[in-house]
């Protein structure tokens, strides 16, 4: 059996058309990521109540020796691999009526299939152990659907290196990110 192909981030407009709306990362003529975390800690507040090392749904990969740092987080594909994985899916993975894919933590059994079948490398699914019954579940970007003010890991990034892809469901009719970090 042969080694599994990972995909790239994609940058060009032909590579995005696979994708949904998802968190990209500035270019560093743009603003360049310092590596502080604070997005991991604002998603973890945002989910969880509480932050640790676990329970964000975005990651920083600090470059230790370019110090380029890299934000890892779920880039909502098109073709849903880790929905199509799941399953449970329609219980425990499911699509909102925004096309946003998100993980409903009660029914999720933590089998990781939805992880190990992410496109990305690494995996853009974590699995961490719930408060309540100490069982694995898995966490993925879900653009913080519940708030009406989007993603908090954009909303409090403090060099503004984060941003929403053009087509995002929290934008403006017609603003591109850009033109939001503008306002």
């Amino acid at each position: 059996m042969g080694e599994k192909t990972y995909a790239a981030e994609p940058r060009t407009p032909e590579e995005l058309a696979g994708y949904a709306n998802h968190i990209v990362q500035y270019s560093p003529e743009y603003s360049l990521c310092t590596g502080c975390e604070t997005c991991m800690i604002l998603c973890g507040l945002s989910h969880e109540g509480f932050t640790g090392p676990g329970n964000s749904r975005i990651k920083v990969e600090l470059g230790t020796r370019s110090m380029l740092h890299r934000i890892a987080a779920c880039q909502q594909c098109a073709d849903h691999p880790c929905y199509e994985a799941c399953p449970k899916k329609g219980e425990a993975m499911k699509i909102d009526e925004k096309g946003i894919v998100y993980i409903d933590e009660d029914f999720c059994i933590g089998c990781g299939l939805c992880a190990k079948n992410c496109k990305f490398q690494p995996t853009r699914i974590a699995m961490k152990k719930d408060k309540v019954h100490k069982e694995w579940k898995a966490v993925k970007c879900d653009l913080c659907r519940d708030n009406p003010e989007g993603p908090q890991c954009v909303k409090w990034c403090p060099v503004r290196c984060l941003g929403l892809s053009e087509e995002s469901v929290f934008a403006p009719d017609g603003a591109k990110p850009a033109e939001l970090d503008a306002e």
